[in-house]
């Protein structure tokens, strides 16, 4: 009986311990890390004459996929170039920036840097700073 408690005292020890580490690196279990975002785009390769612009990874049926263009396409990244590139149609796109979540949006500067970029949903706060980081750098 004695052992039984032991063990289940460094059970939950364990679980505490893991349940600390997991708040501490902040990312939900099954979160894509931020380092799948492209470093660099090649923005004449995606249509886009001169830059900065804001490019944005999607495929046909992906409803956030939508979502996120609406954001970029609404008055937060009114004053860039947009570029959609669609899995169906431009895969080796997707491929050679090494996209392989969508959506994945990006805001690059004239030189295809990207200053700022998102897995999944784009929150418009956080695109109007990336914005305002462009403007200023």
């Amino acid at each position: 009986m004695e052992r039984l408690a032991v063990a289940a005292v460094l059970v939950a020890i364990a679980l505490g311990v893991a349940f600390v580490a997991q708040r501490r690196r902040g990312a939900a279990p099954g979160a894509v890390p931020d380092s799948s975002v492209p470093a660099s785009v090649d923005l004449s390769s995606l249509g886009v004459e001169s830059g900065p612009a804001i490019v944005v990874f999607t495929e046909e049926t992906c409803r956030t996929c939508a979502a996120a263009v609406a954001v970029v396409r609404g008055p937060a990244g009114a004053s860039l170039a947009v570029a959609e590139v669609p899995f169906a149609t431009q895969r080796d796109l997707h491929r050679r920036h090494g996209i392989d979540t969508v959506p994945t949006t990006v805001v690059a500067d004239a030189h295809g840097q990207v200053v700022d970029g998102w897995i999944g949903r784009v929150d418009v706060g956080e695109l109007a700073a990336a914005l305002a980081l462009l403007r200023s750098g």
